[in-house]
């Protein structure tokens, strides 16, 4: 028996059934297979067997929280091949990316398998001139083989790639170009050499797509389709999007759509079947591993911090799961709460009088936060500048230290919270403003050049620093938006309105008032149909007469709670709420030595309160 199967997220699920329906023409002898890796799948055509990846993957759970989507599609595959070749009388599997189109019957895949245990197809074969993207460099850094087709027969020599190339996918399945990475792709770089033979298909008619398009020449012949002469065998659709089919990709600008030309009815025709098939629907279903339990969304950062837990062996949750959450927001390195003695000050004095006197004295909030914490006093007993930057970077941003505190800090301090928070990041600059925002610093902690427009680049566009220097900390972006026109730079801009920003931990809401406002990127913003947004933290509203801090909530206080513990705010009855912005009286029923640390924290989520007690 032969299988062919594909993968996909649920808002790929009209690329699924339209790559399905087609093999159910082409090749009706195949067993047709989908791994649904967020949430069960359902098709209409009964011939279609839907299997879930956290059935056939030991570690799924982690993951899912610490691969993104792509990531996590694709680190699943040799473990679906594996799973696949396990089965009784299966013979031979092959792998289709969701977004391809399969034409007519595969003769070359099997003459392959016939020759070979592994079949792929070169993403090139023959040289990209120019600069236009895709390009050799682009290829380079992407993989010899286009993953979106593999094929491989049953035998030992087969079964000891798949274990080797599924335990690099366990942590480097990653899109990290520094490090020589592009998902599942690279690894198979090496696969050539780790099998007795390849068969590798140079015809023009497998793998049809925008990176090996150029040069060759797509004709219709009736109801079917030729390249360079022979019969199409399957179309790489990738990048494409039915609303928009005069574009051949959003990963390209090196092929131009003719109007009227057989590659313009070949995307129609296509366009058209992604939408019968529930394209608008799925698309719109969001991803099932984009959050915590809470509701609150993971962010990039977040994912490489579980992703290192997890190769350190530490435990950090088991995926996307309350622990896991309460695993990021506390500090790393020990116990959190364990005071020794808070400093004499006016603890319990009105918020509007307690903002104020500890602004004049930071070092007095410093020396309560390390009184309160002994993980705190561990860590930087003689690094007193690691502490600010602690403070004003993983504490800050969970809330638990009111950054206003820290006014006037230099650069040092702003680079090392940025390293503590973040990790490791392209470009500072562009992480501390994103930073910033999430953290609630007070202006004057990032360069103030980064909202200046950039002259020769804002010729009608919004156009800040911030922009430039996210651009200039990647060569990706270097590569596909070049910059060199207004349509390459409104494209850039599209880029960062639907998810560039994001990538970056930075908000829409964070940009400049004059960038927001401005009737392009208000064009621009409208032309891209999702906006990311990016977790911030909640805005303190309404009133409540009576807020009682203590580590956990009970149900014993009968008024709205601050659990000091994890930074929550809670109803009198444990749901979780917003903080309020005004309270009558807080009432610590934490240790009396933790008092100071709460009422900091208080301020960081900008409660003001009018008394306060013991």
């Amino acid at each position: 028996m032969d299988v062919v199967f594909t993968i996909v997220s649920r808002n790929y699920q009209a690329q699924a059934a339209t790559l399905m329906e087609s093999l159910a023409v082409a090749e009706p002898g195949v067993a047709r297979v989908v791994i649904a890796t967020d949430g069960p799948m359902a098709f209409a055509d009964p011939g279609i067997r839907v299997i879930e990846a956290g059935g056939i993957v030991a570690n799924f759970a982690a993951m899912c929280a610490y691969y993104d989507a792509l990531e996590l599609n694709t680190a699943v595959k040799p473990h679906a091949f594996r799973a696949l070749l396990a089965e009784a009388g299966v013979g031979s599997v092959v792998y289709l990316d969701p977004d391809i189109f399969v034409y007519r019957p595969l003769a070359e895949v099997r003459e392959g398998l016939a020759r070979a245990p592994l079949v792929l197809t070169p993403h090139m074969t023959r040289p990209l001139r120019g600069a236009a993207n895709p390009n050799d460099h682009v290829i380079l850094t992407s993989g010899s083989y286009n993953l979106g087709f593999m094929a491989v027969r049953n035998e030992p020599q087969i079964e000891t790639l798949l274990e080797w190339w599924a335990e690099k996918l366990e942590f480097d399945c990653r899109v990290d170009f520094a490090a020589g990475l592009f998902t599942d792709q690279k690894w198979i770089d090496l696969a050539p050499g780790l099998v007795s033979d390849l068969a590798l298909l140079r015809t023009p008619a497998l793998n049809l797509a925008y990176w090996n398009l150029e040069g060759r020449e797509l004709t219709r012949d009736g109801d079917s389709w030729r390249v360079d002469g022979e019969s199409l065998g399957f179309f790489h659709f990738s990048g494409f999007d039915p609303a928009r089919p005069e574009l051949l990709s959003k990963h390209q600008d090196r092929i131009k759509i003719l109007a009227g030309s057989a590659l313009a009815d070949l995307l129609k025709d296509y366009a058209a079947d992604l939408l019968r098939n529930g394209h608008a629907q799925a698309k719109a279903t969001p991803y099932g591993h984009r959050a915590f339990p809470s509701g609150r969304l993971i962010m990039p950062d977040q994912r490489r911090r579980m992703l290192a837990a997890a190769r350190g062996g530490e435990d950090f949750g088991g995926g996307l799961t309350a622990a896991a959450e309460t695993w990021l927001l506390a500090p790393r390195g020990g116990p959190v709460r364990q005071p020794v003695g808070a400093p004499d000050g006016p603890w319990l004095a009105a918020s509007d009088a307690l903002a104020p006197w500890l602004t004049a004295k930071p070092d007095l909030a410093i020396n309560a936060m390390r009184a309160a914490r002994k993980d705190l006093r561990d860590r930087f007993t003689t690094d007193p500048i690691g502490l600010r930057a602690w403070l004003l970077g993983p504490e800050a941003l969970a809330g638990r230290f009111d950054a206003r505190l820290l006014a006037g800090v230099g650069a040092d301090i702003v680079g090392r919270a940025v390293g503590y928070a973040l990790g490791e990041t392209p470009d500072l600059q562009v992480s501390a403003y994103g930073l910033a925002d999430r953290a609630g610093w007070p202006a004057g902690l990032i360069d103030p050049t980064l909202k200046a427009p950039v002259p020769h680049l804002a010729q009608g566009l919004p156009f800040p620093r911030l922009f430039l220097a996210l651009w200039e900390s990647r060569g990706d972006l270097q590569r596909l938006f070049p910059l060199a026109s207004f349509g390459q730079r409104f494209a850039f801009l599209r880029w960062l309105i639907g998810g560039g920003l994001a990538e970056a931990g930075i908000d829409l809401a964070a940009l400049p008032a004059d960038v927001r406002n401005h009737p392009v990127f208000r064009l621009a913003r409208l032309s891209v149909r999702r906006t990311p947004a990016i977790p911030r933290r909640i805005a303190a509203t309404g009133d409540c007469e009576t807020l009682v801090v203590m580590e956990r909530w009970i149900d014993t206080t009968g008024a709205p709670v601050f659990e000091a513990a994890t930074g929550a705010f809670r109803t009198a009855t444990g749901e979780p709420m917003v903080p309020p912005a005004q309270v009558g009286e807080v009432v610590f029923m934490t240790a009396q030595d933790l008092s100071p640390a709460d009422a900091i924290a208080l301020l960081a989520h900008r409660v003001a309160w009018r008394t306060a007690r013991r």
